[in-house]
């Protein structure tokens, strides 16, 4: 056999593959005028390969005798007409009665002797690994492999960190870093979907009622990553009383108002996308909870988020009708829908208050109105004066174009207008019935 150099060896392989491959290339071709061409080309690598292990041959065994030659021209003649097989069979005796055994033996030990090439700087002087060198490398790999292997996975990551929150021996510290990478794990809605299975949501809603304002507030926010447009999380928080829980934390006048925001926007995922939550929501006086939030008291990273919230929810087919404004509310209900009302009309009408907050009130009550909401506009009758500062301050945006530009915006506060004054001439109209 001859030692091929790796240039030589691709190239050898590439004619026995196409070889290999011949026919079913040959009947992918479909063009008739073609076959001419397929034939000169079978010829020619065919010529070629000989020419390549005739020179291989001669480098192998130092010199070529003229007969070695010959020998090769006979059988590239053979190649360019002869049948393929009897070509191979030629070629791979040729080149094994051309070859020098020792030298090829020698090449074999040579390279038994040194490694694989090293990449910068080398000890040996064929720049080559020794065999220590090689064995303590890959003694270096396989400890990297081994650590990597023993790392644990999410799952058991998300595991120890449940435990760590149940425990009462942890300090504070540990539960909020437990709570922190619980935030990071559960924001994959695979391992998200885990936690009910694993334990972890138990021990996140555990947690939120937790004395510590850094456990609640880290708590919050881990069970905001894992149910964020995750249906799946939100209805086994649901089952385990989560949602009960959160309602209530976010209702709590004991409760800092970081930690009613946090809670509150955990409870805002459920209800705009979660429909069971939704419903118990409003079922429990949602609207009356909705007014408190928006009240002076509760300060304004809470109104904002409540404001949302109900417009969002608003947006819902049905919702205005059925869930927030409902013709067969009871006596509770009705209140609250009178508060809510009166707490809209004057936030849009509050100096402080932003022209996107503004256009959202007057979307909500403009809502209420739609659903024809009996209360709603009892209460919006009695707040005509606080009414028409609110088309004030519209006026005064859109007369304003430092403050936002653009075809959109203008065409908002333009609707935000049209249904302030619709529900001024509403309010109007009912003031004077009763009159």
């Amino acid at each position: 056999m001859v030692f091929l150099s790796s240039k030589e060896f691709e190239l050898v392989n590439d004619w026995f593959w196409f070889a290999e491959h011949g026919e079913r290339r040959r009947q992918r071709w479909t063009c008739d005028r073609d076959r001419g061409k397929r034939k000169r080309a079978m010829k020619a690598a065919r010529a070629l390969v000989v020419v390549v292990l005739a020179l291989v041959g001669a480098r192998a065994t130092g010199v070529v005798a003229s007969a070695n030659a010959n020998d090769a021209k006979d059988i590239s003649r053979e190649a360019n007409g002869g049948e393929f097989d009897s070509t191979l069979s030629a070629l791979f005796a040729w080149s094994i009665e051309n070859s020098n055994g020792e030298a090829l033996r020698s090449m074999a030990e040579a390279s038994a002797r040194d490694a694989l090439p090293r990449a910068g700087t080398t000890t040996n002087e064929n720049g080559k690994y020794t065999h220590e060198e090689l064995m303590k490398k890959r003694a270096e790999i396989r400890e990297v492999l081994d650590a990597i292997a023993a790392q644990p996975s999410e799952g058991e990551v998300a595991k120890t960190c449940g435990t760590i929150l149940r425990s009462s021996e942890e300090t504070t510290e540990r539960k909020v870093a437990a709570l922190d990478a619980l935030y990071d794990i559960g924001s994959q809605i695979d391992m998200a979907n885990d936690f009910a299975k694993m334990g972890v949501l138990d021990a996140l809603l555990e947690a939120i009622s937790s004395e510590d304002e850094a456990i609640v507030l880290g708590a919050c926010r881990a069970l905001a990553s894992a149910s964020s447009n995750n249906a799946s999380v939100q209805t086994a928080m649901d089952e385990r009383g989560g949602f009960d829980a959160l309602m209530g934390l976010a209702s709590s006048a004991k409760a800092s108002n970081e930690v009613r925001y946090s809670a509150l926007g955990v409870l805002g995922m459920s209800v705009r996308t979660h429909e069971a939550s939704r419903a118990k929501f409003f079922s429990r006086n949602g609207v009356g909870a909705l007014r408190d939030f928006m009240s002076v008291e509760s300060g304004a990273k809470i109104r904002a988020r409540a404001l949302t919230l109900l417009v969002d929810v608003l947006a819902i087919e049905n919702a205005a009708a059925v869930l927030v404004f409902p013709r067969d509310a009871n006596e509770e209900q009705r209140a609250a829908v009178r508060g809510l009302a009166r707490v809209l009309v004057e936030t849009a009408a509050s100096v402080e208050s932003s022209a996107d907050v503004v256009a959202m009130c007057v979307s909500a009550v403009s809502a209420a109105l739609d659903a024809e909401s009996s209360d709603a506009l009892a209460q919006i009758a009695r707040d005509v004066p606080t009414l028409a500062k609110v088309l004030e301050r519209i006026d005064g945006f859109i007369a304003d174009d430092g403050e936002r530009d653009g075809f959109e915006w203008e065409s908002r506060l333009q609707r935000a207008r049209e249904s302030a004054a619709s529900a001024l001439a509403k309010a109007l109209a009912a003031r004077r019935d009763e009159l």
